[in-house]
This record gives structure tokens, sequence and C-alpha cells, in this order.
């Protein structure tokens, strides 16, 4: 399974950078990190993904993931884009969110660059 990860959180003024930067660290194994004023930038191969796995599959919640992986499918990029909850995820939990469910400190977003969307999302969530 090859693919490639670009996740993005923004750093809010009233934010703590290092926070932010564990909140990244708690869900990917990343390959390189970008720190900049107001962003903070990991990128990563399939490896990258490891814990991020392991947290869907503790918190049960692999049938919602793989459902959000679909739903965010653009077949003409073949890109995955998903938006993680900041705060769980420095809290080491995973909390996918669409935009109804926005939060004012904004989100992880997350770019997986995938040929196969059905390979990729049997390999996170399962079969």
């Amino acid at each position: 399974m090859n693919c490639k990860i670009v996740a993005k959180a923004t750093v809010k003024p009233t934010e703590d950078l290092d926070k932010v930067i564990k909140a990244l660290s708690n869900i990917f194994d990343y390959d390189d990190i970008v720190i900049a004023e107001e962003m903070v930038t990991v990128t990563g191969n399939t490896s990258c993904l490891f814990p991020f796995r392991e947290f869907l599959d503790k918190g049960q919640i692999n049938d919602a993931a793989r459902k959000m992986i679909l739903k965010g499918w653009d077949e003409e990029s073949k890109t995955i884009n998903l938006k993680l909850n900041k705060q769980a995820a420095f809290a080491g939990r995973i909390n996918l969110v669409d935009a109804a469910d926005l939060s004012p400190l904004g989100e992880i977003e997350v770019k997986i660059s995938t040929e196969n969307v059905e390979k990729f999302a049997n390999w996170l969530c399962g079969p």
C-alpha cells in the first residue's frame, strides 16, 4: 500500500505551538515537519499512518472512518481529504469531522494521495 500524507494544522494566536505539534505527533509518525509562524505541516508515507490506524482500531471507529474516507475521495486528483479535531488529537484520540462539526480552533487537514481508495480504506480500516 503506497500513499503520501500531508497533514496541516493552523496555530491560532491563543494556541501553544508545542501543543499543536504534540497533536500531530500523537496521530502521525511523520517523516518531515515544517513549522511556520501560523502553520505546522507534517509529511510522510504509508508508515506515517500506523498510529492513526491503531487509534481507529482502539476507538472502534473503523466503519465511520471508512465512510469519511470514501466521502473525502477526489477521483480526479486521486486524493482523500479528511479533517481531524485538533483537541482530540492532542488528547491521543481521533475524531473525524465534517463541515457541520468544525471547531473554532480549527482542524488538522489531512490529504492522502493514493491510487486506489478501496484498497487504502481496507488497509487503514480493515476489510
